[in-house]
C-alpha cells in the first residue's frame, strides 16, 4: 500500500511538472507574438489638418478578451505547494495521512490551472493614443478690399504663408496738379520686411522725382527709373543683411499720359475698347534677353525640376527691389512704357503673379468690364478656384477719369 501511495504521488508530481512546462511554452509563444491594438478611426486626423491642441489626453486601448485570458497566465504564475511534514520521509506517515496528502496535491495541481478572478493588463504608454482635439490647417486667409475714388482693390493671402503682397496709392493734388496720380502693386518674397518698406516709400519717391523733373516724355520716364533705383538703394541700406525682396508694377498718370513700370512678374494690363493689352513684360529668366544679361554679369541661370528658370539656382525673377545677396544680377532697373490716354482707354488692371499664373489678360479685362465694383474680388476668387496657392492682389484703375 505504501508503494502504491508513493507511485500515485510521483504520477501527480509528473503531471504537475508537465502542466507547468506546457504553460511556460504558451507564455513564451505569447511573448513573441506582438499584440496589435487597433486605433479607432476617430483618432486619425482628416487629411490636411494639423493638431491645434497638445495631446494632453491619452485613451488606453484595452486588449481583446481572448488576449486578456491568455495574458493572465503570464502575469500570475501557478502557486507552489509546500511539501507536507511527512514528505521527506513517507515511511513515518500513516496510511490515512498519506491519502490525505495525495488529495491535497491533486487539489493543488488542479487549482494551478484555474484563472484568477481579475487581472490588470499593462498597456504601453503610447498605445492607442488619441489627440485631445483637431483644428483647421491654417488661420483664416488675410483679405483686404478697398474702394477709392477711381480705383478698386482686393487682396487675399495664400494658404502657404503670411501675406507678402502690398500696394500703394497717391491720388491727392500735388503742387496743384490734380491730374497726377500714382498706383502700385507689390509682391514680396523672403518675408514682409522688403514689401512693407517698398509699399510705404516707393510711391512718394516716384511722385517727388516726377514733380522735380521736366515735362518732356523722356524726363518723366527717366525720373521714374531714377525713383526705382533710389527705392532699391534705400531698401538695401535700411535692411542690411536681409535677404528678401519685392517685385512691382506701378502706374503714374500725368498730363493725359499713362506711364507704366515694372520689376519682376507683377503685371499691368490695359483695356482698350474691351481688348486686353499687356503694358509690361515679366522679368524672368525664361526670356532669353534676361538670361543673357545675367550671364554677361558673371552669374548663371539653372532650370529646376519643375521647369522654372532661377538666377543662381535661387530666385525665379531676374529684376526686383532688394535681394542684396543677388544684387549683381537681380537689378532694380525697370522697364517704363508711356501710353497717351484716349477715349478708348477704359481701365487698367494691375496685379501680382498670383492672379496672372491662373487668369489670362483677356479674362481679367472681361471680368472688369462686367462690373468694376466687384471685379477685383471676383478675379481673386477665380484664381483661387483654379488652384492658386500664392498671394493674390488685384487693383483696377478707371482711366476715363484722366482722359483729356
Amino acid at each position: 500500500m505504501l508503494y502504491t501511495v508513493r507511485f500515485l504521488c510521483s504520477v501527480v508530481d509528473a503531471f504537475a511538472s508537465f502542466v507547468r512546462e506546457l504553460l511556460k511554452a504558451v507564455v513564451v509563444d505569447m511573448a513573441c507574438s506582438p499584440v496589435v491594438v487597433p486605433v479607432p478611426a476617430a483618432a486619425v486626423p482628416p487629411a490636411g489638418l494639423v493638431a491645434a491642441t497638445q495631446l494632453s489626453l491619452r485613451r488606453k486601448a484595452r486588449a481583446p478578451v481572448a488576449v486578456q485570458e491568455q495574458l493572465r497566465l503570464l502575469v500570475t504564475p501557478p502557486p507552489v505547494v509546500a511539501p507536507a511534514a511527512c514528505d521527506d520521509d513517507l515511511g513515518g506517515c500513516t496510511v490515512e495521512e498519506q491519502q490525505a496528502e495525495g488529495k491535497k496535491r491533486k487539489k493543488a495541481a488542479w487549482a494551478a490551472t484555474r484563472r484568477p478572478s481579475s487581472l490588470v493588463i499593462p498597456v504601453a504608454d503610447d498605445a492607442g493614443e488619441v489627440p485631445a482635439g483637431w483644428g483647421v490647417a491654417a488661420a483664416p486667409e488675410a483679405e483686404v478690399a478697398v474702394e477709392g475714388e477711381v480705383f478698386w482693390l482686393a487682396s487675399r493671402a495664400g494658404p502657404k504663408h503670411a501675406m507678402e503682397d502690398g500696394y500703394g496709392v497717391i491720388t491727392h493734388k500735388n503742387d496743384g496738379d490734380s491730374q497726377l496720380a500714382f498706383y502700385g502693386v507689390y509682391d514680396g518674397h523672403g518675408g514682409r520686411a522688403a514689401v512693407d518698406f517698398v509699399s510705404e516709400r516707393h510711391g512718394r519717391n516716384v511722385v517727388s522725382a516726377v514733380l522735380a523733373a521736366g515735362t518732356e516724355e523722356d524726363d518723366v520716364s527717366a525720373a521714374i527709373r531714377a525713383a526705382y533705383l533710389k527705392t532699391d538703394s534705400e531698401l538695401l541700406t535700411q535692411l542690411q543683411g536681409a535677404s528678401g525682396g519685392a517685385c512691382a508694377a506701378t502706374a503714374l498718370v500725368k498730363g493725359g499720359d499713362l506711364y507704366v513700370a515694372n520689376l519682376g512678374d507683377c503685371r499691368a494690363v490695359l483695356s482698350r475698347d474691351g481688348a486686353a493689352a499687356a503694358l509690361t513684360a515679366d522679368h524672368t529668366c525664361a526670356k532669353e534677353d534676361e538670361r543673357a544679361r545675367v550671364e554677361r554679369e558673371g552669374g548663371y541661370v539653372s532650370r529646376s525640376g519643375s521647369g522654372v528658370w532661377r538666377v543662381q539656382g535661387s530666385l525665379a525673377v531676374s529684376r526686383a527691389f532688394g535681394d542684396g545677396g543677388l544684387k549683381q544680377w537681380v537689378v532694380a532697373d525697370p522697364a517704363v512704357t508711356r501710353v497717351p490716354l484716349s477715349a478708348g482707354c477704359d481701365f487698367l488692371v494691375i496685379a501680382s503673379d498670383g492672379l496672372w499664373d491662373k487668369v489670362s489678360n483677356q479674362e481679367a479685362v472681361d471680368a472688369v468690364s462686367r462690373s468694376r465694383a466687384t471685379s477685383c474680388r471676383e478675379l481673386v476668387d477665380m484664381a483661387r478656384r483654379r488652384g492658386s496657392r500664392d498671394d493674390v492682389t488685384v487693383m483696377v484703375v478707371d482711366l476715363q477719369s484722366f482722359v483729356p
